[in-house]
C-alpha cells in the first residue's frame, strides 16, 4: 500500500470547519510535518516541528500549555495529534489554544479527515464500477452490431425472401446506437 496523502481540498475544508467552530488557528500537516492547509495561509508549505516528530512516529501527540509556550519564541499553546488511516500516519492536525479544550476537537477533526477519505474512496470505487458497466454495455452493443452485419449479409443472399430479416437487422442497428448512447451517459455520470 503506497503512502496515502491528504488531498489539499479535504485539508482546507477541515481547517475551515474547525476554525469556524473554534475561532482558533488550525493547521493540517502531511508527510515530514509540512503544513498543507492552515488558517494562516503564509504557513502553508513550511515545516511544523511538532508535526514532524508526530509524522516520524516519535510521538503521537504534542500538547503545549500557555506556561510552556511562554518559554519559547514563536511557540503557541495548543494541541497537535496524529491522523491515522488503516493504521498508518497520514497527517497531523494542530489547533491553537488550551490543549485540554482543543485536544478533543483535534481528535474529531482527525475523524472527519478519515471519513472524507473513506467517502472519496467509495466514490472512486463507484466510478470504476460505472466505467466497467459502461464498457460491458459497449462490448455487448458491438457484439449485437456484428450479429446485425451478419444478418444483413444473409438477408442480401436471400434476396426478396430476406426482406423480413432486413427489418430486424435495421432495428438491431438502431438498438446498438441507443445502447452506445446509454453507455456514454453512464460513463459520464
Amino acid at each position: 500500500m503506497k503512502d496515502e496523502i491528504i488531498p489539499v481540498e479535504i485539508a482546507e475544508k477541515v481547517v475551515a470547519l474547525i476554525n469556524r467552530v473554534t475561532g482558533k488557528n488550525v493547521n493540517i500537516m502531511g508527510q515530514g510535518g509540512v503544513i498543507i492547509a492552515s488558517v494562516q495561509k503564509e504557513r502553508v508549505g513550511t515545516v511544523h516541528e511538532g508535526a514532524k516528530r508526530i509524522m516520524t512516529g516519535e510521538i503521537d501527540e504534542l500538547a503545549v500549555s500557555e506556561e510552556e509556550a511562554s518559554r519559547f519564541k514563536g511557540v503557541k499553546a495548543g494541541y497537535n495529534g496524529v491522523i491515522l488511516r488503516q493504521g498508518r500516519r497520514i497527517g497531523c492536525i494542530g489547533i491553537s489554544g488550551n490543549p485540554e479544550i482543543v485536544g478533543p476537537i483535534q481528535k474529531m477533526g482527525a475523524i472527519i479527515v478519515q471519513e472524507e477519505l473513506d467517502k472519496r474512496s467509495s466514490d472512486e470505487e463507484r466510478r470504476e464500477e460505472l466505467d466497467q458497466i459502461a464498457q460491458d454495455i459497449t462490448n455487448l452493443a458491438d457484439q449485437i452490431k456484428v450479429v446485425a452485419i451478419n444478418g444483413s449479409i444473409q438477408a442480401a443472399r436471400l434476396g426478396e425472401r430476406g426482406a423480413p430479416v432486413k427489418v430486424v437487422v435495421s432495428q438491431m442497428a438502431e438498438l446498438t446506437d441507443r445502447i452506445n448512447r446509454m453507455a456514454v451517459r453512464i460513463a459520464g455520470s
